[in-house]
């Protein structure tokens, strides 16, 4: 079997904004930074921090090392999946043991 290179599963830029506390007018956020990542466009359920359950509009998945997002950061996707801002619902480590994929992180968007 021959594996693609890892370049094309992170393709897409994006700008995050990690949360990085609350503050006195609402959620604060870090100075953006580009990131490169996998962007599915589907609508799913997911789990919030709170354990509530909330509809996720987007998920993107970006390289294993990505440091933590926090729910709450902000997203802004690439213009080709509309461009807009989004909010961080969830986030998660994904381990492939049997290496058909490689291993990654992903966040789920409003």
């Amino acid at each position: 079997m021959v594996r693609e290179p890892l370049v094309r599963w992170w393709r897409w830029p994006m700008l995050v904004a990690r949360k990085i506390g609350d503050g006195p007018y609402g959620p604060a956020h870090d100075a953006p930074v580009e990131l490169l990542g996998k962007v599915t466009a589907k609508r799913k359920k997911v789990l919030a921090p709170d354990g509530s359950e909330v509809i996720s509009e987007a998920r993107v998945s970006m390289p294993a090392t990505t440091p933590l997002i926090p729910p709450g950061s902000l997203v802004t996707l690439p213009p080709e999946f509309g461009g807009r801002t989004a909010e961080v619902l969830a986030e998660q480590l994904h381990h492939d043991g049997a290496g058909r994929t490689p291993n990654f992180y992903s966040v789920d968007l409003t």
